[in-house]
């Protein structure tokens, strides 16, 4: 779209921030197929998923009242037992019947031993990419995981699921706020109060799955002696004609849209921490952004692109803001008007 060209990364072509759309079609078939889907069939299956869904969440408002009694390390080994199931439920009345978990290798002509580390443990760094707040719904579902908002100067804040859910593909906060720590930090405590695995998405802010961002500064601080395990982990949505990203408008209407539709693909890949590793080695690479990035965090997107075989763009969270005002003032006072006033 030529309104949106500013925000075409100049490098790659890639536009991270608008939703894909379907190709256009004159088919018949494809007209009664979309007319049957939007105002038949998909309105009462919505409808019905809602339902559960609301179902779920006040159960799980319940047992968060519960675990304010339990102590220490039991209250995440409880909150593990309660909301697993419960995050996969959510996920499948979403339409994710189905969702493809794979360990990959990178290294051509390498197989898998039994050694390697697959088990994720407290205070982990799991790194993904992130396109969707289904990104968190998925963590929340496999780990009962710590979530983290990152600030522009690389320091991060503990939030909740709620939290996570509501300021993911939302307006970029990247001031910093009272609260903020370093990740290391955060890891200490997550090892020392057992709280589990810390899920962080570098990028700070969703995309179309087109191309991975330039990273927040928050891994700029670790060096190959620093004590952590990381997991490289990848997300990836099968298109067919209807955005699972969500990068712009109203999260309710996605929602819906994604609850009024009967099956969605959603890939996951990850790397053993053995492949993800930080080491010497990895960290003498001259890695692009990485002066910005830090060498891990550079070391973490390169292994992301690799395995989603995507490019990175020059393009960052502090892009979205400036895209996000321009979709907003566009929805608000037309096209026209905003390009006379400029």
């Amino acid at each position: 779209m030529e309104k949106y060209s500013h925000w075409r990364d100049s490098g790659t072509g890639i536009q991270p921030f608008l939703p894909l759309k379907p190709p256009k079609s004159n088919s018949a078939l494809d007209s009664i197929l979309y007319f049957l889907n939007t105002f038949i069939l998909g309105p009462p299956l919505a409808t019905i998923r809602f339902i559960f869904i609301l179902f779920i969440f006040i159960i799980y408002l319940i047992q968060n009242l519960i675990l304010i009694i339990i102590p220490g390390p039991l209250k995440w080994i409880v909150g593990k037992l309660f909301f697993s199931c419960e995050a996969r439920l959510v996920l499948l009345y979403m339409g994710f019947n189905w969702i493809d978990s794979q360990k990959v290798t990178l290294t051509r002509g390498r197989k898998h031993t039994k050694k390697e580390t697959t088990s994720v443990n407290h205070g982990d760094i799991i790194a993904c990419n992130c396109q969707s707040y289904v990104d968190i719904i998925y963590f929340f579902s496999k780990f009962n995981p710590v979530f983290v908002k990152i600030f522009e100067d690389g320091k991060v804040k503990q939030i909740s699921f709620l939290e996570a859910i509501k300021s993911n593909g939302s307006y970029p906060e990247l001031k910093e706020e009272e609260g903020a720590v370093s990740l290391k930090d955060i890891i200490k405590e997550s090892k020392e109060q057992k709280k589990g695995p810390i899920v962080v998405f570098p990028e700070g802010t969703t995309t179309n799955g087109k191309g991975l961002l330039k990273f927040l500064p928050v891994f700029k601080e670790f060096t190959p002696k620093d004590d952590i395990t990381l997991h490289v982990y990848s997300i990836k949505y099968q298109f067919y004609g209807h955005n699972v990203s969500y990068t712009v408008g109203s999260k309710f209407v996605h929602f819906y849209q994604l609850c009024s539709k009967i099956h969605h693909a959603m890939t996951v890949k990850y790397l053993t921490s053995e492949e993800s590793q930080f080491n010497d080695i990895a960290a003498q690479a001259e890695l692009p952004n990485s002066v910005v990035e830090g060498q891990l965090g550079a070391h973490i997107s390169k292994l992301i692109g690799q395995v989603l075989r995507i490019r990175k763009t020059g393009l960052g969270a502090k892009d979205k803001q400036e895209f996000l005002d321009y979709y907003n003032e566009i929805n608000k006072k037309g096209y026209k008007n905003v390009k006379k006033s400029k």
